[in-house]
């Protein structure tokens, strides 16, 4: 891996810590709404991430969809639980301008690095496939392994873990938890 996609993947990383951080700020005001784009903005920078390993993208695409699909689900269940409750929410100002400034710094980056990756993707087409055919599962194993590991299977685990918990909330009414007239 280059040293510019290390330095990427730092500060993608960064960025998710830090919006992670700033929801947990506001623990009290958490909503399963909430919890849902904390983990759709995790799956896309993990895409994002992926991305930036190979030049094939389509492990990170099928890990978005896979992501994108349970979290429908789950925004599902939880409407048909979730009455008309409203979502408070308290900004802070200090938090919201160094989050908008990392994103900015994080863009910036991202321009650079995507001018550098389409300049050297013109020499290096055919070293690029054998690299693929050589190393075509590392994409998944890299998402995987020590450092990501954590927050995927806490991820997953709380998509199986909502879905037993409504599932069981169903089967004790019997009846669906929607009114249809």
């Amino acid at each position: 891996m280059n040293k510019e996609f290390q330095i990427l993947s730092i500060l993608l990383m960064f960025l998710l810590m830090f919006l992670f951080f700033f929801m947990s700020m506001n623990i009290k005001y958490l909503h399963p709404v909430t919890i849902m784009m904390i983990m759709l903005t995790y799956s896309c920078f993990i895409c994002l991430n992926m991305s930036t390993w190979k030049s094939n993208y389509i492990y990170s695409i099928m890990l978005f969809l896979i992501m994108i699909s349970g979290l429908l689900i789950i925004f599902l269940y939880f409407s048909s639980l979730i009455a008309n409750e409203q979502i408070n929410f308290k900004f802070n100002n200090f938090l919201l301008y160094s989050f908008i400034l990392n994103f900015l710094i994080l863009l910036i980056y991202l321009i650079n690095s995507i001018h550098f990756i389409s300049i050297n993707q013109n020499f290096s087409e055919v070293s690029s496939t054998n690299f693929l055919n050589k190393k075509i599962f590392q994409n998944m194993l890299n998402l995987y392994e020590y450092p990501m590991n954590n927050l995927t299977i806490i991820t997953m685990f709380y998509l199986l873990l909502s879905m037993f918990v409504i599932i069981k909330i169903c089967s004790k009414k019997s009846l669906s938890l929607r009114k249809v007239n």
